[in-house]
Order: structure tokens, then sequence, then C-alpha cells
């Protein structure tokens, strides 16, 4: 796998959040999804585009627009994301552009294989807030596979802060063997850490939830 790093991010008319990340990190390649809407927006979003390309010309990073229809727009994203996850990691920013482009992006990331799912961050910046989100999207994968006692039991150690096997296995009333093996499972996909005897959720997750 190519050490490069691709940002794939939605875009709409305001290319502040994409300008300040692009600042921020050492991208090869930008890939900008944008909606294709009336002749008057879509001349804003070339507007917006056309400023941000010269910034990524001047800092000699790749840029280009995806203008997409909002017919059949989950697997065109997903089409993108597969043919440019040939050329390095991703990194998915989803800031910018109209909400069916926002969600039909994270719908497409879920739809990557779990080996692809390793390569990909899902990033997250809001107007106003100087608090960003990001997650490895196999993390977020592994957490919407849980089931109702995974999601428990989960949520248990999100709440003590860390806990022993004992003390889950009791404050669930779930059998402490179905808890050990579930702990381990989600151990496996990097949701939940132990130390010291004490289960507690991973740094990556106990940042999200």
């Amino acid at each position: 796998m190519s050490n490069n790093r691709i940002l794939i991010a939605s875009f709409g008319f305001d290319l502040d959040f994409v300008l300040r990340r692009i600042a921020r990190k050492n991208y090869s390649s930008v890939v900008l999804l944008s909606l294709k809407t009336n002749d008057s927006g879509e001349r804003r979003v070339d507007k917006a585009f056309s400023t941000l390309k010269s910034f990524c010309l001047s800092a000699g990073v790749d840029c280009e627009l995806e203008r997409l229809s909002s017919k059949g727009l989950i697997r065109s994203v997903y089409s993108i994301m597969k043919e440019k996850m040939k050329n390095g990691k991703i990194e998915v920013f989803l800031t910018g552009g109209p909400r069916i482009l926002v969600v039909s992006t994270i719908f497409a990331s879920l739809m990557l294989n779990e080996i692809e799912s390793e390569d990909v961050t899902i990033a997250v910046e809001g107007e106003g807030f100087e608090e960003n989100w990001e997650a490895n999207l196999k993390s977020l994968k592994a957490l919407l596979d849980l089931d109702e006692k995974d999601r428990e039991i989960l949520m248990l150690i999100a709440v003590l802060g860390r806990a022993r096997l004992s003390q889950l296995a009791q404050s669930s009333r779930i059998p402490k063997t179905t808890v050990f093996r579930k702990l381990n499972e989600m151990s496996n996909n990097g949701l939940v850490c132990k130390s010291e005897g004490y289960y507690q959720l991973c740094p990556e997750l106990d940042r999200l939830i």
C-alpha cells in the first residue's frame, strides 16, 4: 500500500473547512464531491473550487471536483473511493455540501470491506466549533456490528470508565463466560482495551462515545 494520503471531502459553496484541512495536513491529492444543482448553485461551487484549486496548485497537491447526480449517489461515491484507494490511504472529510451528499458519503464508506476499512479515516468538523471528530472506519463498522449484549457491555464500560469482568457480568446479568467471550471479540476489533485486570474503551472509541 502506498504512503499517499488522499482527502475525499463533501463540498458545497464554502471552501474554508477544506482549505484549513489541506493547510494542516499533508495530502497527495484532494477529491471534492459536489452535488449537481441549478446553474446559480453550480456557479457558486465553481467559484469556490477555483479558489481552492489555486491554493492546491501552490501547495503541490492535485485537486479535482466530482459533480454527482442525486440518482445513484451512494454507488457513485463508492466507486470513487474504490478507485482512489488504489493510490493510498483515504480520509473522508464530511463538512460541506447538502445533507444528502454527507449522508450518502457515510453510507458509501460503510459499504467498503473490512480490509479496505483499515485504510480509511472518517473526519468531521463543525462551523463555529473548535472540536473535531475523527475515527477509523474499521472501528466504526465494528461498533455498528455489535449485537444487543455487546452494546450493553460496551455502554456499561463507557459509563463506569473501567470495570472488571466480574463487575460487568454482575451488572449486565449476562453469564460470565459470555461476557468474557464478547470482551475478547471487542478487544480484537479495537473497541475495548484491558489493563491491570480492568476493561475500558480503547482511546479512539473513548473519544467518540
